[in-house]
């Protein structure tokens, strides 16, 4: 078998990566739906059906479906994100067919109770609480917040009390049905696997969704901004972002590498300065968060609140350093190499690889090589990492802290300096 990327007659595309050597198979079904499509009244309606797909489907209630998938050895989960939701399993090469079709029944034939829905709710809400309970958590939603005011991206992908409180099982089926059409559904599978069963299982289960006009989703507009939580805690927690790229864009290439130089491991600038040097802090790190149309450099950094308008201070100052002079050769084909290997390890990993293949179809309609991911980060100059750290600062900063008196003394360095 080779790598292959199948359109079903209706619309929806089946990604097949066959992994020679393997006796196990990682698949999914992706749509491209999230808490970017949700109305503000109906906020976290997206994860809250994710939660409801394991109440039962087709044939079997919530302890059948948990034991059909265990009963042949294999382990089944979801997520939700702002724009994609996911249900895959990891199964043995024999049973990806069957573990596609108990897929399909959450997607096709859920069992949605009513008095099932609102346990579910709670089950939710002690979801929110844990989260909200651990602070590097809950600095990401408050950045995300303030970065998106007043737009989906900016509300909680797991919901609020209120806004879940008037979903009902025909609101959560109407949110589903919008949502369900062909151009945003792929399947995917990576690993051993048995090409024609498993297409057949596919055409069978997915061959009838019928094209409907699609839902609009409002663009992304970032904002400059600061948000700060006091809590008695014994760290502060920080988080800094300034504009990176959309997903798919040809100037990922470059970003990622720069982010990489400047905090992505023991060797970055960040982690020798803050970290090595000074002994700020224990984690620091930068990393890109890119969605469909928009993108963030971020930094963050955990620290005492004593410590933290010193390590705001270094952090601008080093990204206004990075954006001057650039790296040294040594730095960036260090971060090449870091690269590369990631992607090769990527690549002897079923889940992450049929996760990928997801992205490359969903962003570019096609399967890419990665010898083609390699050679387009291969191509990239020092000059293009300057370019990039420049561009981000030229951007909206925006900067969130949960901690001692909030960290105010780090947001004031940073809004000063941006």
């Amino acid at each position: 078998m080779e790598l292959e990327l199948i359109r079903l007659p209706n619309g929806v595309r089946v990604a097949l990566d066959p992994m020679p050597g393997l006796g196990t198979a990682a698949l999914g079904v992706w749509q491209r739906v999230g808490a970017r499509w949700e109305p503000a009244e109906h906020n976290g309606i997206a994860h809250l059906f994710e939660h409801m797909a394991f109440k039962g489907a087709g044939s079997r209630d919530a302890r059948g479906f948990a034991e059909a998938i265990e009963n042949v050895g294999g382990v089944m989960n979801a997520g939700t994100g702002y724009e994609r939701t996911s249900y895959y399993a990891r199964v043995v090469a024999e049973n990806a067919p069957f573990a596609l079709d108990l897929i399909a029944d959450v997607l096709f034939e859920p069992h949605w109770a009513p008095d099932d829905l609102e346990k579910e709710k709670g089950v939710v809400a002690q979801e929110r609480g844990e989260a909200f309970d651990i602070p590097d958590d809950r600095v990401f939603e408050l950045h995300q917040a303030i970065l998106y005011p007043d737009q989906p991206l900016g509300r909680p992908i797991l919901g609020e009390d209120a806004t879940l409180a008037n979903v009902s099982v025909d609101t959560l089926r109407a949110f589903h049905d919008a949502h369900m059409t062909p151009d945003r559904v792929v399947v995917s599978i990576a690993g051993a696997f048995d090409r024609n069963a498993f297409v057949e299982t596919a055409e069978r289960r997915f061959g009838h969704l019928q094209s409907r006009p699609a839902q609009a989703m409002a663009p992304a507009r970032a904002h400059a901004g600061r948000a700060s939580e006091t809590r008695k805690l014994e760290q502060t927690h920080l988080v800094f972002s300034w504009p990176g790229v959309a997903q798919g864009s040809d100037k990922a290439y470059a970003l990622r590498l720069m982010s990489e130089i400047f905090g992505g491991g023991m060797s970055s600038r960040l982690f020798q300065e803050v970290r090595e040097q000074r002994g700020l802090v224990y984690a620091i790190d930068s990393f890109l968060d890119s969605i469909e149309d928009d993108g963030r450099l971020c930094v963050y950094a955990g620290c005492s609140y004593e410590n933290a308008r010193t390590v705001a201070e270094i952090v601008r100052t080093q990204l206004a350093v990075m954006a001057e002079k650039g790296p040294t050769e040594d730095e960036l084909n260090r971060a090449k190499a870091v690269s590369r290997a990631q992607m090769l390890m990527g690549l002897e990993a079923p889940s992450a690889r049929a996760e990928a293949r997801v992205g490359q179809v969903f962003l570019r309609d096609r399967l890419v090589d990665f010898s083609e991911l390699r050679a387009r980060m291969d191509a990239v100059t020092a000059e293009d990492v300057r370019a990039a750290a420049e561009a981000a600062l030229s951007g909206p900063a925006c900067a969130a802290a949960i901690g001692p008196k909030a960290g105010h003394g780090a947001l004031d360095a940073f809004q000063a300096n941006s």
